[in-house]
């Protein structure tokens, strides 16, 4: 999720007393960046891991371009995501938004959740909620988020400040890292200078036989 993560409230982002309207993705909202509906470009590629690049299109008002890496490494998968602001500065936020396969057991421990408002939109307001049935941002994991998917002990880490839990589904699971808080991009951006970069990194470790 480059160059915003989760919900944009109205899709619209506010910078510099400016309002840039975003592609309704989730309407009445935008959601989770603009580059998962675009191809990318194979930077460079090994055995093991894959490096990859694109442009901001059009659907994002400020230019700059992404990218990302992927390298499987003993009993892990590492990724890593970066922005890089054009020629002027920008807002800007990173995430991923794995789906998992319905877990049969699920540690989630976090310190705090943040409330979300009437239109779905993660407040700063702190409450204590096991992250259970939820499609909520959570901070501070108290302990290493796992899941046991089809036999497969998975531990989730990254460098990322918050966490947003989606598990309503029957069928499946998401645990997703982000730089901020949906809407963030607005009410506490990360902001870039002009070239200046943003880059986190989210490992998924493993146990046990995985089934292909």
């Amino acid at each position: 999720m480059i160059p915003y993560a989760g919900r944009v409230r109205s899709g619209v982002v506010r910078f510099n007393d400016v309002e840039h309207e975003l592609p309704l993705t989730l309407p009445p909202h935008a959601a989770h960046g603009t580059v998962f509906a675009q191809s990318w470009n194979v930077v460079d590629v090994t055995a093991s891991s894959i490096e990859l690049f694109n442009k901001l299109d059009s659907q994002w008002p400020f230019g700059g371009s992404v990218s990302q890496r992927i390298e499987l490494q003993n009993g892990l998968v590492r990724l890593e995501l970066c922005v890089t602001a054009g020629d002027r500065a920008m807002p800007a936020q990173v995430g991923w938004h794995p789906w998992f396969y319905k877990p049969s057991r699920t540690s989630l421990i976090f310190e705090s959740m943040l409330q979300r408002d009437e239109h779905g939109i993660a407040t700063t307001i702190r409450q204590r909620r096991d992250a259970i049935n939820v499609d909520d941002c959570f901070v501070n994991p108290l302990a290493p988020l796992s899941l046991t998917v089809n036999g497969v002990d998975l531990v989730l880490s990254s460098d990322c400040s918050h966490w947003v839990v989606y598990d309503q589904p029957s069928h499946s699971t998401c645990v997703e890292p982000q730089s901020g808080a949906p809407n963030a991009i607005n009410d506490s951006p990360f902001v870039l200078a002009p070239r200046e970069s943003l880059t986190k990194w989210f490992t998924i470790a493993w146990t046990g036989r995985l089934i292909h």
